[in-house]
Parts: structure tokens; C-alpha cells; sequence
């Protein structure tokens, strides 16, 4: 089955929306309502994340672009104003998340918060974030005309990867929300980097992208990123038993 990609945007006179803006937008909104409420059960002061989230989306957008930036360098040489031109796409998850941790240590540490608290109230807003703002995705991947499903972009068929994407981080959702209140301090935020990162190694196996050993690029990062995560996993596992 064939699926017709459709440019993601749309025309309100000399106005054009994007919908990975729109998705973001509302990534955004239904995430903080949800760590709102999280707050409120974690015994933290619902301001706080308020607070915490303008000074995130900020730090996040920052790191993303400035990672999306250095990856498409060329670009950026040939017209320096690329770096500001973020409406036109561009943003890539791993240095938002850089950002936005970042983010999260200087705050922390200014309002006398604890870190992994503040991480595990955000993790399910993350995930769940992570899928709406798939909803308006680009497609990028690589050109498989062998997938079961491939979406037809200018009439080349592709891998839907924000669909595979979308669809693994609900799951990882629904795991964080049933774990919510059953791991302890810093596990929860740490399982959903372990969740996104294990599923990325999959996932970016459609992408066009030079191969490292037996790998592209970014499923090697991936790969990388989750022994580290797990690695974290079990220090921050050692550090909370009982001495």
C-alpha cells in the first residue's frame, strides 16, 4: 500500500503554517499540562514548572537548531541567515534534549530543586510530546520501495519514519505512565532516554545516511547513547539503595 504524502503545511493569505510548528505548539501545551498535574502528585510547586518550561522550550529550541545547524554545515556556509530561518524546519531531537538538560542543571541549582525529581515529573511530558509533535512531521529516511507501506514523496517511496517515530514513543508513554509511581528517583526519566534511544537504534535503520562499521550515523549514536543510558541506570540504582 501506497501512502500520498501531502506538503505539511497550509496557506491563510500571505501566512504559511507549518504543521511540525503546530505540532510542536502542541506538544508543548499538552506536555506541560500533563507535568503540571505530575508536579501536583510529586509534591512540587506547580509554578516551578512553569517557570522551568519557559527557560526549557528556550534552551531546547536553542540546542536543537544548533545541532541541525552543524550537521547541515554546507548549508549555513552558503547563507549564514540558515541559522535563523527555523520556520523552514531544521531542529534535531538530540541537541534539543542537550539544551534542554543544560537548562535543567542551571535551574535546579537556582531554585534548590532536585534534579531527578524534576526529570521524572517531565519524562512522561516527553514522550507523549514527542509523539504529537511527530503528527506533523516531515518524512525523511531512506528510499525503500520494499516497505509494506511506503509513502510516496514526489512520486520516490519512503520509509515513514515520524510514523514509526510517533508510534514508539506512545509506547514508551504508556510504559512511563505505568511506571510512574513505581521506580525510584531518576529511573523514570532515565527509562525513557533508554525506551527512545533502543528504539532509534531500529528505527534509524531507513535512513539514508553514510553507514559506520555496519551502521549509519545515527543509529551508531543511538546505540552509543543507550549503553550509556543504562550504564547511568545502574549508578543511579547503586546510589539509592541503603548504604
Amino acid at each position: 500500500m501506497l501512502l500520498n504524502y501531502v506538503e505539511p503545511s497550509f496557506y491563510l493569505g500571505p501566512l504559511t503554517f507549518h504543521l511540525y510548528g503546530l505540532g510542536l505548539v502542541a506538544a508543548i501545551l499538552v506536555g506541560l499540562a500533563l507535568a503540571h498535574r505530575r508536579a501536583i502528585a510529586k509534591k512540587i510547586e506547580p509554578d516551578l514548572i512553569f517557570e522551568f518550561a519557559i527557560y526549557a522550550v528556550v534552551g531546547a529550541v536553542v540546542g536543537s537548531r544548533i545541532l541541525s545547524v552543524l550537521l547541515n554545515f554546507n548549508l549555513f556556509l552558503a547563507d549564514p541567515l540558515y541559522l535563523f530561518r527555523i520556520h523552514e524546519g531544521g531542529l534535531a531531537f538530540l541537541g534539543g534534549l542537550t539544551g534542554g538538560v543544560l537548562v535543567a542543571i542551571w535551574f535546579v541549582r537556582r531554585r534548590k530543586v532536585k534534579f531527578w525529581a524534576m526529570a521524572d515529573v517531565f519524562a512522561p511530558s516527553l514522550a507523549l510530546g514527542e509523539a504529537i509533535a511527530r503528527l506533523g512531521c516531515d518524512v525523511y529516511g531512506l528510499h525503500a520501495p520494499s516497505a509494506p507501506w511506503p509513502r510516496l514523496v514526489g512520486g520516490v517511496p519512503y520509509h515513514n519514519i515520524p510514523l514509526y517515530t510517533m508510534i514508539a514513543t506512545l509506547l514508551i508513554f504508556f510504559v512511563l505512565w505505568y511506571l510512574r509511581d513505581r521506580v525510584r528517583e531518576g529511573q523514570l526519566f532515565l527509562t525513557y532516554l533508554a525506551g527512545y534511544f533502543a528504539a532509534r537504534s531500529f528505527i534509524d535503520y531507513f535512513r539514508s545516511e553514510p553507514t559506520f562499521v555496519v551502521f549509519n550515523t545515527a543509529q551508531f549514536s543511538s546505540i552509543v547513547l543507550f549503553a550509556v543510558i543504562l550504564v547511568l541506570i545502574y549508578w543511579r540504582e547503586k546510589q539509592m539503595l541503603p548504604s
